[in-house]
Parts: structure tokens; sequence; C-alpha cells
């Protein structure tokens, strides 16, 4: 009884059967495994590819800002202040000098918390803790005023988060009090 004794084929077209047989699952491994691999591998060049596109998209508009800047003839530094000390009254309103600035920004405050313990044992620094939310450009433009202003001293914590509707920004500055 042969292999396809129930289907009473002739043993010459068993053979040839099993040689087509056999030259399919050839085909199949050695044509179209590759080819998947191969497949494969573009799906990852296309996905690099869609990063590659999307990073650049992200970059343009600092580029277009760059270039302009460059036409008008570069960028100048700003005049930065000479160090001044923050009096007892300066101190006491420095929540509403704070506040104004990031009203002048564009930004919406949140709050602006001094730290009156950060004066005590002798410190020559006042810390404030500020939140705001709004968009990063105007958030840059925030710590650009503040390191301008004569008092800075350094920032020392900056906590970026996002709420439902804006970016949430929390910086801790210190400003020199006498």
């Amino acid at each position: 009884m042969s292999l396809f004794g129930s289907l009473n084929l002739p043993p010459k077209t068993a053979v040839n059967l099993l040689i087509g047989a056999g030259a399919l699952v050839l085909f199949l491994l050695l044509g179209m495994v590759p080819k998947q691999q191969h497949l494969g591998e573009l799906s990852d060049q296309i996905d690099q590819a869609k990063f590659e596109i999307e990073q650049q998209n992200t970059l343009w508009p600092l580029y277009e800002k760059m270039q302009e800047i460059a036409a008008a003839g570069g960028a100048q530094a700003p005049q930065v202040p000479a160090k001044e000390l923050l009096n007892q009254e300066q101190v006491s309103h420095v929540t509403d000098t704070l506040a104004q600035i990031i009203v002048s920004t564009g930004l919406e405050a949140e709050s602006v918390a001094p730290d009156p313990s950060s004066l005590g044992k002798g410190s020559k620094a006042l810390s404030v803790t500020i939140r705001v939310k709004g968009e990063m450009d105007r958030f840059r433009q925030l710590l650009t005023e503040l390191a301008a202003l004569p008092s800075f001293v350094n920032v020392q914590t900056v906590r970026i988060s996002q709420s439902p509707t804006k970016k949430e920004y929390t910086v801790t500055v210190w400003l020199a009090a006498g």
C-alpha cells in the first residue's frame, strides 16, 4: 500500500505530486520568507523616515526664527543690570512686582509665593516660587525678564507639566535681599 493508496494514484503521479509540493514549499521558504523580512526592514525604514520628517517639522519654526535674526544682523546680548539687593520695602512688594512681570509676558499667573524663612539665619537671598500657565515661548520670555532683574541670583528649579488646556510651569528663583 502506497502513501496515496486510498486515492488510487499511479506511482508516477504520486511522485510528481510530491515533487510539486516540495517545489512549492521550497518556493515559499526561499522566495517568500526573505521578501517578508525585507518588507519588515522597509517598514522600519519608513518609520524612521516619518520620525525624521516629524523632527524636521518641529524644528522648522526655530530655524526660520534664527534665519530672521541672522538677516537682521544677528542677536544682541541683553544688557545685564548692575546687581542690587532688595531692601525691606521691595521684599514686601516682590509678589506684586513679579505678578506684573508675569502679566507683561502674557502668561496666566497661578501663584507667586515668597518663602520668608529663606531670609532667616543671615541669608542674603529670598526664595520665590512662581506657578504660571501658558505657552513655552512666553515662559522663556518670563525667565529672560526674571534674569534681567537687578536682584536676580539664580533659578533653583523648573518643573513643566501638561494640564488639560495649557502647560503649567513652576519655577523657584532666588533674589538677593539685604
